[in-house]
């Protein structure tokens, strides 16, 4: 029984994971390729650099001011899976966190 529960639970995590990095990617695809003039602006930055300057607060001053829908679209979707991968780990730790008191 504790097999299938730490499968499911795993299993689970890894669907919210990879569901946020594809959320992820996407988002700052459609910055590169529909706002051009922003990507720029960022540094065209790659690799492993791509998120912090999209965390940093010069990069989120710029993307606020993003006009394209695809990416006004594609920044909600990342934010909301985001959101739901932390909001599910931190689920499971207070779950277990109270299991492992009453047990």
């Amino acid at each position: 029984m504790e097999v299938l529960i730490l499968v499911t639970l795993v299993s689970v995590w890894a669907l919210l994971m990879l569901r946020s990095v594809m959320a992820e990617y996407a988002y700052y695809q459609s910055v590169k390729t529909r706002e051009p003039q922003i990507w720029q602006q960022l540094g065209a930055p790659r690799f492993l650099k791509v998120p912090m300057v999209f965390v940093s607060s010069k990069g989120t001053q710029l993307l606020q001011q993003v006009t394209d829908a695809t990416v006004r679209e594609n920044a909600l979707k990342h934010h909301r899976a985001g959101k739901q991968f932390l909001f599910y780990i931190v689920a499971v730790l207070v779950l277990g966190i109270v299991y492992l008191k009453l047990a």
